[in-house]
């Protein structure tokens, strides 16, 4: 047996044949749509199984290139993917070295965050743990179709609706709401990055991506024009909403899962959200649906409007596994978003080395000007992702720190609710 990179792309086929293997001809039809043609691919940082002697491929992993976004900071991050072995070759430690293979590759990559959506069982070794929202389980959030169409709509008066609406902000502002267009694309991809530093999405997108992605879903059967819906006033962007039509998107669902879902949304302008929400309603409705799926951000804008009118929340969707793989790189990337964590709070001003100790290194970072005031954090690593994320607040942690910090750590290390964007995964 040899671990080597692949040749690309001259193990094609070779490829395609473990693939249909290991995951089943229909998945294959799926796998060979995107790989080797998303943004990054490197095939150094693929690698395959050989058997000997006749060369046959009997086990694989790959690195997708990704961005973790925490606000202002934006972290090296790749995601270890249709990583595994032949069932005939298992228990020869060949899963354990091929992960140390795509490990040192990612010592090699500069990767600060290693992200997995596999097995857990396979990476307990790395100390993957969950740490960030991943919409995967068995019933999803939504909203009937019915209600949605009164979206929009407020009678001013009824007290409750004069009060919710003010709530909200909504002013009954005249909207646009028609389909995407291409030159759109940098508005779209601004209240995107917006949205993601409010700690709603943890992947960041670059135009490229975004060009891929629509792409790869145009050329699987999976997008039509009408799928992505954007929100105007003054022709200016203020919100979109993305959703997938005539098709199941929860994959542990079956008959069950909704058939109609928005699967992505960001913007928080009041009247744009819920003109776009209206709008959902209102395709749902021509295609005689019922009930509407919600994968979007507990959070968000989307969700809030979505829950007035009354939604059904989904408190738990499920959870991917993330690695702090380089703790100085994840601190170096990390503080311009802790700085600014500081700036904006009661600590304004002062100035702070966190001396961040795992039970693999120990590293510290400066944050802001002067002499700075020593605070020290011992964590797993596996819990100091978590802080990172803010899949875990500090209160999560009982003991690591002095007592007199627990405020400012608080601050530097918030609670949120991350979440990887289901068009992300589709």
């Amino acid at each position: 047996m040899q671990i080597r990179t692949i040749r690309w792309p001259d193990d094609q086929d070779a490829l395609w044949d473990y693939f249909a293997r290991a995951y089943g001809p229909d998945e294959l039809t799926s796998i060979a749509a995107w790989y080797g043609t998303y943004p990054g691919f490197d095939p150094a940082d693929a690698f395959v199984v050989e058997a000997e002697p006749d060369g046959a491929i009997v086990g694989h992993a790959v690195l997708i290139p990704r961005t973790i976004q925490i606000e202002q900071a934006e972290l090296p991050a790749a995601e270890i993917a249709l990583a595994g072995v032949d069932e005939a070759y298992h228990k020869q430690g060949l899963e354990r070295t091929l992960l140390e293979t795509v490990h040192a590759r990612l010592d090699e990559r500069q990767i600060a965050v290693a992200l997995t959506l596999g097995l857990p069982s396979s990476y307990d070794h790395w100390q993957y743990e969950y740490a960030v929202g991943l919409y995967l389980t068995s019933f999803e959030s939504d909203i009937a179709t019915d209600l949605a169409l009164k979206a929009g709509q407020w009678d001013s008066a009824h007290s409750y609706e004069r009060r919710t609406a003010d709530r909200l902000g909504a002013r009954s502002e005249a909207i646009s709401v028609r389909p995407f267009y291409a030159s759109d694309l940098p508005a779209v991809q601004a209240l995107y990055e917006a949205e993601s530093a409010r700690g709603s999405y943890l992947i960041a997108r670059d135009e490229t991506q975004w060009l891929w992605q629509m792409d790869y879903l145009i050329r699987t059967g999976r997008y039509e024009p009408d799928d992505f819906l954007v929100a105007e006033v003054d022709n200016r962007l203020v919100a979109y909403t993305r959703v997938s039509t005539g098709r199941e998107v929860n994959w542990f669902r079956g008959a069950d899962a909704a058939q109609f879902s928005v699967i992505e949304a960001a913007g928080d302008h009041p009247d744009g959200v819920e003109a776009l929400l209206a709008e959902v309603g209102a395709m749902a409705a021509r295609m005689d649906v019922d009930r509407i799926g919600l994968f979007v951000p507990y959070e968000s804008a989307f969700m809030r409007h979505a829950l007035v009118r009354g939604a059904a929340l989904r408190a738990f969707t499920g959870a991917a596994y993330l690695r702090l793989h380089d703790l100085a790189l994840a601190l170096t990337y990390l503080a311009p978003a802790l700085e600014m964590r500081c700036l904006n709070s009661r600590y304004t001003g002062r100035a702070y080395r966190l001396a961040v100790t795992t039970e693999h290194d120990e590293v510290a970072v400066d944050l802001g000007l002067g002499s700075p005031e020593l605070i020290e954090l011992e964590v797993p690593s596996s819990s100091l992702m978590r802080l990172i994320t803010g899949w875990y607040g500090i209160d999560h942690l009982k003991t690591g720190y002095h007592e007199r910090h627990h405020d400012v750590l608080s601050v530097l290390f918030p609670q949120r609710r991350p979440m990887i964007a289901l068009a992300d995964l589709l």
